[in-house]
């Protein structure tokens, strides 16, 4: 009978002993395979850690300040043309645009041609408020930029206005479907501005504060 129960027990012994075994096991693979994910996310905490960090911008306070930019630009309506005008008493259609940019402290490059060259082209179903928007010349049969304007509206058939630097008008808006400059047309650019002016930000607060006090959080039915 002593010898049942030891026999027993050496049985036992082994039997936990292969379960230690098989659940060192197991639980060594399981942390390799926890493990893999988190190294990866180490390294590219790593990487990402050296490069410069670009926080995306709220779409309401980009158009808040493209409404900002707009309101401006609308001030100089009516100030007369003058070819190499950079502002505020007299404008060509480059030194107007660059003016209005700068004012919101972006910077635009000197002519039309060069500033067809900054941001990111638009397609035209895209076309938007704030975009600016490129034209040939007088000579309609080149192929080369000479004019550019900001876009105030945009129309659900495709028209959009533009307030520009007219030659014999001044700073005024026009239509994109006037015969002049719809034959001229060459496309759209978007200006991602490089800052936001704290005011608009601390007004986009004030907004969501308020759109929050009056919307008050109503609590959804209890689901088990």
């Amino acid at each position: 009978m002593k010898n049942r129960i030891t026999l027993y027990h050496k049985i036992a012994i082994v039997l936990l002993a292969t379960a230690c075994a098989l659940s060192a096991g197991a639980a060594k693979k399981k942390s390799r395979k926890a493990d893999a994910p988190r190294t990866t996310t180490e390294a590219t905490t790593t990487a990402a850690d050296s490069l410069p960090i670009t926080l995306p911008t709220p779409q309401s306070l980009v158009d808040k300040q493209i409404d900002s930019l707009i309101v401006y630009a609308r001030k100089y309506t009516g100030t007369p043309y003058r070819r190499g005008g950079k502002g505020p008493n007299r404008f060509d259609c480059s030194g107007f645009m660059q003016y209005v940019f700068n004012h919101f402290s972006y910077s635009l490059n000197a002519s039309s041609a060069s500033q067809y060259l900054q941001g990111i082209s638009v397609p035209d179903e895209k076309i938007r408020r704030g975009d600016l928007v490129f034209f040939k010349g007088r000579n309609s049969r080149r192929a080369t930029v000479g004019h550019v304007g900001l876009v105030t509206e945009v129309y659900a058939d495709g028209r959009f206005k533009f307030i520009h630097a007219s030659t014999s008008r001044g700073i005024r808006e026009d239509w994109s479907n006037a015969p002049y400059y719809a034959q001229r047309y060459m496309g759209a650019r978007r200006i991602y501005f490089a800052q936001i002016d704290q005011q608009s930000l601390l007004d986009a607060i004030i907004d969501l504060d308020e759109a929050d006090d009056a919307s008050p959080f109503e609590e959804g039915p209890v689901t088990e």
